[in-house]
């Protein structure tokens, strides 16, 4: 069920209330069929009060392809819808499969956007996220927030931090999801570009807004493939510390390096890996995602250096 439905159900539910209580004691007839309908509204509206609501998601766009509130070419909106969705679906991809650098993209199990109606404000569209499906996967069992509602705000955060040419906020964004997601939101952007057009969106109250053609410019420029680039690699040194709660790690390399980072979701029994490498001299094995001189490091795994195994 959407939040639009639900609430105009509730609406509905007000109305009827409203009028029963300004309708007088005498008008027996109207009573009875208005405490009916009263009744009925009440009684549906109580079966769907627990039942998770689908969430709505506004997109409008203006520029060349938009004729104020009236129409939109017909090319370019099956193009920037097809571009946004598809962003969101492979970001959601990356935070709940292991996004590989090439390949067939992981399915998102057939949840995504869906148009439902069209958005007030310039000429646009009201999408929706259906509510997760009961059993769906989850990122991590700990994790209380839907993988898809984190990655339509990571998509909103991205664009907004690329469009600032904010690099260390698009650092860490790019490498908690991968390269490969990142050129798909830049995709989303050129279509927008080679149609002379802008956008803006709202989720969750939050806003996401391209409103000049420079801002669309600027990223495109910043999610450029040629400037992100992903390698693994193994390092010696010794892990200090892990923050479980929010898989973070704190190492120091042989060559007196001190790293901080993200745990990769692949490592899972993070108790164990601390139980069993921390403070020790261990080999590291790393996920390094670069954008442009910035360096993130993801830590994937490691194992005991011989010395330390003996010990």
């Amino acid at each position: 069920m959407s939040a639009k439905e639900h609430d105009f159900l509730r609406s509905e539910v007000a109305t009827l209330e409203g009028l029963l209580n300004s309708l007088s004691e005498d008008r027996v007839i109207e009573r009875i069929g208005l405490q009916e309908r009263f009744a009925e509204a009440r009684k549906r509206l109580t079966a769907l009060e627990g039942q998770a609501l689908a969430k709505l998601l506004p997109i409008t766009f203006r520029g060349k392809p938009v004729e104020g509130m009236e129409s939109i070419d017909a090319g370019f909106a099956s193009a920037a819808l097809k571009a946004f969705v598809e962003a969101t679906d492979t970001v959601a991809a990356s935070l709940t499969d292991d996004l590989k650098g090439r390949g067939r993209l992981p399915s998102t199990h057939q949840r995504s956007l869906r148009i439902i109606d069209t958005a007030r404000g310039s000429f646009g569209f009201e999408l929706e996220l259906p509510p997760a499906e009961c059993g769906q996967s989850t990122l991590f069992d700990e994790d209380e927030k839907d993988p898809y509602e984190r990655a339509i705000e990571t998509t909103f955060a991205l664009i907004e931090n690329a469009a600032e040419s904010d690099e260390d906020g698009m650092s860490d964004l790019i490498a908690e999801i991968h390269p490969r997601a990142a050129a798909k939101v830049e995709a989303f952007a050129k279509v927008l570009w080679d149609h002379g057009a802008q956008f803006a969106a709202e989720w969750e109250h939050k806003q996401v807004a391209l409103r000049e053609p420079a801002d669309v410019q600027r990223v495109l420029e910043a999610l450029k493939a040629e400037d992100m680039g992903e390698r693994e690699e193994s390092l010696p040194g010794r892990l200090l510390g892990i923050l479980p709660e929010t898989r973070r790690f704190e190492c120091r390399l042989d060559d007196g390096r001190l790293l901080t980072g993200k745990i990769d979701r692949s490592l899972t029994d993070i108790g164990a890996f601390k139980q069993g490498l921390e403070s020790h001299a261990a080999l590291l094995q790393f996920r390094i995602v670069t954008v442009r001189r910035n360096e993130r490091f993801i830590l994937m795994g490691g194992s005991l250096c011989s010395s330390a195994a003996a010990d």
